[in-house]
């Protein structure tokens, strides 16, 4: 797609989706329309020994164009804010929040994003709602001492 390998970083994520599979996953792009930079939280399944042993019993976290690079857990906090933009009495209210994500260094090494990390979402509301839903979702699952510590949507 033409971006650096390494350091793009969307300012605007535009579009969002969810899968159930086997798993239940959540992705944010920055252009629904055209092949992007996606953020991508897939729910842990049901971990076995293996997956314990080599840390695979929590969720997982994907970043990059097709989400190619990838970690389990690591988010240390999530939240979604409102806009803090003024909306004049005659506009429609904003549809952008932001969404903040602060990532152990590992991770956040791994994602080649910085250990803090924000992106506007400009999404209808019905997806805003998904996402929330879907983050509350993935990032509660696997094992207890992976979950945020702080958690807000």
């Amino acid at each position: 797609m033409g971006y650096p390998e390494s350091d793009y970083l969307p300012a605007v994520l535009r579009g969002a989706a969810e899968a159930q599979d086997c798993v239940y996953i959540l992705g944010l792009c920055e252009d629904p329309d055209r092949e992007s930079w996606w953020l991508s939280f897939q729910e842990c399944g049901e971990p076995d020994e293996q997956d314990r042993a080599l840390g695979w019993d929590t969720y997982w976290i994907g970043a990059g164009v097709d989400s190619q690079r990838g970690c389990y857990g690591g988010v240390v906090e999530c939240e979604i804010r409102a806009s803090e933009q003024p909306t004049l009495p005659k506009m429609p209210p904003s549809d952008m929040s932001q969404l903040r994500l602060v990532l152990a260094e590992q991770a956040a090494a791994t994602l080649r994003l910085p250990t803090e990390v924000y992106f506007t979402l400009r999404l209808p509301d019905s997806q805003l709602q998904m996402v929330k839903r879907g983050l509350v979702r993935v990032l509660n699952s696997g094992r207890p001492d992976s979950t945020p510590r702080l958690l807000r949507m």
